[in-house]
């Protein structure tokens, strides 16, 4: 039996959008990728608890989607399920005060650049480490995200998710959650993070705004904000004692090419998508950069781009 005839004889019950043979680069910030036999736009906890009865009955294969800020997506695409969580819940309230801090409850979907525009109205201090950074609450979350301002982990205060296994929900405290840089090692594989509450104070709107605005004007000056990407390519290898920009650098890889893709020359830790570039030309540049790094200079350069799909080699 075809696994997708189930999907398609109950889509009346499902509450959100199923679309199918969907071109993934339409949903990955470097906008490469081939298609997907089937995406699910949930809009509730109950449209993921139809998905994971139909990947049970089933047996597809399926992966979490947020806004693919940080994906690279194989040029044949992959052949399950993707499920994109960014219509899951967009709210964004005030649901304490405690003292001179206040807690913030978030959507997962809500995307940071919305996330902030509120912040610097409401002036919420704490959100300015996320300025730039792109993609939604969930991902900020799984990733650890942050600037040179900061962490997420140093204003998350609780975090609620549904666990697709077992089809149970489950809360954290802070002081169940820990972090690491750019990962986190709380979330089981998988969970899919649907709120978050953060813990932040309450300034003058003016003072957080401006603090929001000269942050995200640093990074567009330094940054190739122009192109597509995934933003940094690799993580900071810390133990080298240098940052990732400064190790593409050395092996003389700025601004160099395969096919439409290209170490940026504004920032070298940049992948940037020329215009037509393929999923295998930016492997190729991340594995060209990882191969003779650990060779030339005896670094490891950890990736902080996900891969999605079936990529050759």
């Amino acid at each position: 039996m075809n696994p997708w005839e189930w999907f398609e004889k109950n889509a009346a019950n499902f509450h959100g959008e199923l679309r199918w043979n969907e071109p993934l680069s339409k949903h990955t910030y470097y906008r490469i990728g081939g298609p997907a036999p089937l995406m699910a736009f949930p809009k509730d906890i109950s449209a993921l608890r139809w998905l994971r009865g139909g990947i049970e009955t089933t047996g597809v294969e399926s992966f979490i989607l947020g806004l693919g800020s940080n994906l690279l997506v194989s040029d044949e695409g992959f052949p399950g399920l993707v499920i994109k969580t960014s219509r899951l819940d967009l709210g964004i309230q005030c649901i304490a005060e405690e003292g001179d801090s206040i807690i913030i409850r978030t959507g997962s979907s809500v995307a940071v650049s919305t996330l902030l525009r509120r912040a610097a109205q409401e002036g919420w201090s704490g959100f300015e480490c996320l300025a730039g950074v792109p993609g939604s609450v969930g991902g900020v979350v799984v990733m650890n995200a942050g600037t040179h301002l900061g962490e997420a982990q140093e204003r998350i205060h609780r975090v609620g998710a549904l666990l697709m296994d077992s089809d149970s929900n489950r809360e954290w405290t802070r002081g169940e959650m820990e972090f690491e840089y750019r990962r986190n090692r709380f979330l089981p594989g998988d969970a899919i993070v649907t709120w978050v509450e953060w813990k932040v104070r309450k300034l003058e709107p003016a003072f957080v705004k401006k603090v929001i605005d000269e942050t995200l004007e640093r990074r567009k000056s330094t940054q190739p904000v122009d192109y597509p990407s995934c933003g940094s390519v690799f993580k900071n290898p810390r133990e080298s004692g240098l940052r990732a920009w400064q190790v593409v650098d050395q092996l003389g890889l700025r601004g160099h090419r395969i096919g439409q893709a290209q170490f940026a020359e504004k920032h070298s830790n940049f992948i940037i998508n020329l215009g037509s570039a393929r999923a295998s030309d930016v492997r190729s540049l991340i594995e060209l950069a990882q191969n003779r790094a650990k060779a030339e200079l005896g670094v490891t350069l950890e990736e902080e781009v996900k891969f999605l799909g079936r990529f050759s080699g």
